[in-house]
């Protein structure tokens, strides 16, 4: 029930300073077809309208620090072939595979698009940092990596696997409710996501990340930014927006980014 009476959503907003336009499009990787669909009809219009657009995506460095960056946060796996995977599952969509028509843009006019992030080397300095200068944040990275921890599935992500094991393994009524647990699970996990994270590592993965892109979004000189960036990012990068002299938020809209797979029969 939870994916119908408290559905997860994410925001579009809107700042200008006058002469400037940078809007926010909230994002997550795995969501419902009709989400990724409005999405990608923005995006095409913004080129339209003649914006950029901006994409998170953490740059790899030097072999060192990209080696941390998939321990630390991605636990050496694939994320796409996983969040595929999910969204099978789930009956949802992966991102990625919605995204052709930017794609072609990007190939066809790089210079209307731009990566906006960090590099893998800079987030394990801010990392290093912060363990030597944070004790709260060092004790949290502490329990993250003790074994017990490593081990533990009794949160969210461990209980999708498990969905993710008894879908293979069930019949079809099985791999049905699979997929409606699978959707309140992530709407869920989505809804406290969208309220700014809680993780052990957000303030590496959030905060330092959010500075980086209001430090960026503020000091580039295009008139029209249109940044697709994890929903997560927005009330941060929003807060530091807002501010500097001049900047505030011109609009909000929310749009619905988990529902069950829409099946239609009609009759002639």
């Amino acid at each position: 029930m939870t994916t119908e009476t408290r559905p997860a959503i994410v925001p579009t907003v809107t700042l200008s300073n006058g002469p400037r336009t940078v809007v926010l499009q909230g994002m997550q990787h795995v969501g419902a077809e009709r989400f990724f669909q409005a999405v990608v009809y923005d995006l095409e219009k913004a080129l339209a309208d003649g914006y950029v657009l901006a994409y998170e995506g953490v740059a790899n460095s030097d072999p060192e620090a990209d080696a941390w960056f998939r321990k630390a946060l991605t636990h050496g796996k694939d994320l796409g072939d996983s969040y595929r995977e999910l969204g099978k599952i789930c009956g949802l969509t992966y991102q990625i595979d919605y995204f052709g028509p930017v794609v072609a843009d990007a190939k066809a006019h790089p210079e209307r698009h731009v990566t906006m992030d960090v590099t893998t080397r800079a987030m394990k300095q801010e990392y290093d940092r912060l363990v030597g200068a944070d004790p709260t944040f060092a004790a949290a990275v502490r329990k993250r990596e003790a074994p017990e921890a490593a081990d533990d599935d009794d949160d969210a992500s461990g209980l999708v696997t498990r969905l993710i094991a008894w879908q293979k393994a069930g019949d079809e009524r099985q791999q049905m409710l699979a997929g409606t647990l699978c959707r309140g699970i992530m709407t869920h996990v989505m809804r406290r996501s969208g309220q700014g994270g809680s993780g052990e590592l957000d303030p590496v993965v959030l905060d330092f990340r959010n500075r980086h892109l209001a430090t960026q979004l503020l000091s580039d000189q295009r008139l029209r930014i249109y940044v697709t960036y994890g929903a997560a990012h927005l009330p941060g990068v929003m807060e530091l927006m807002k501010r500097e002299p001049g900047w505030k938020v011109e609009s909000v809209k929310w749009m619905r980014t988990i529902a069950a797979p829409e099946h239609l029969e009609g009759r002639l």
